[in-house]
């Protein structure tokens, strides 16, 4: 029996994998590097700081911490927020309002800090829909694949994991679900692309196809 869904946000909640790349692009371009979406693709799911540090090794930069190449990240994403804003994800926000009408406990699990998870809440109008919420850069010492941002979140909902449900568009966060031993719905985003996720148990390709029947029955039960 479906209890609780546990959301990630980026790609899921949120269309903000367009905005890290052009992000992305513009703190390497200074360097006189590029890279396109395949090279983004790699990072989706793991925290900025966990990437940066990736990123600093393999670009040979040295003159900035992976701190500071957040930052500088960071600040290109509110240059870009302020200008189009938050995007939803076509059909999450009505099954989130639809799994809050049927008493379906709701959280989020989140590789983003806990400032850019609540300001995508407050902009997007969910306050007050989700019970729990895990930021995997301030509460989790490992990132996705590692499944401890989706523990943590079952664990603070208080629900067996059984009866529980991760809805991920990434293989790191689909294999992060199963290493909890949830049930993953996958969201196969386009804007990010070469996302097998093998581990999910059900894949769709538009969230607009997902209603509170499908996660019941992806949960394994009515």
């Amino acid at each position: 029996m479906l209890e609780a869904v546990i959301f990630d946000m980026d790609g899921v909640i949120v269309d903000s994998e367009p905005g890290y790349l052009t992000a992305l692009k513009e703190v390497l371009g200074a360097y006189g590097l590029k890279v396109g979406r395949h090279y983004h693709e790699r990072f989706v799911g793991k925290s900025s700081i966990e990437a940066w540090t990736i990123i600093r090794e393999e670009s040979g930069i040295t003159d900035k911490t992976a701190e500071q190449c957040v930052e500088a990240m960071n600040a290109a994403r509110r240059r870009l927020l302020k200008k189009e804003g938050y995007r939803p994800i076509k059909g999450t926000l009505p099954l989130i309002r639809a799994l809050y009408r049927e008493g379906v406990a709701l959280a989020i699990a989140s590789s983003n800090t806990f400032e850019e998870i609540h300001q995508v809440i407050k902009e997007l109008g969910l306050d007050g829909y989700f019970r729990e919420i895990v930021s995997g850069a301030e509460e989790c010492a490992h990132s996705k694949p590692d499944p401890e941002v989706f523990v943590k979140a079952v664990e603070k909902l208080g629900v067996e994991k059984e009866r529980c449900l991760i809805i991920e568009d990434s293989n790191n966060g689909a294999k992060a679900g199963k290493g909890a031993g949830v049930r993953v719905l996958g969201f196969r985003n386009p804007e990010i692309g070469n996302q097998s996720l093998e581990d999910a148990d059900y894949v769709v390709d538009d969230m607009q196809k997902v209603d509170v029947k499908l996660c019941r029955k992806v949960c394994g039960g009515r």
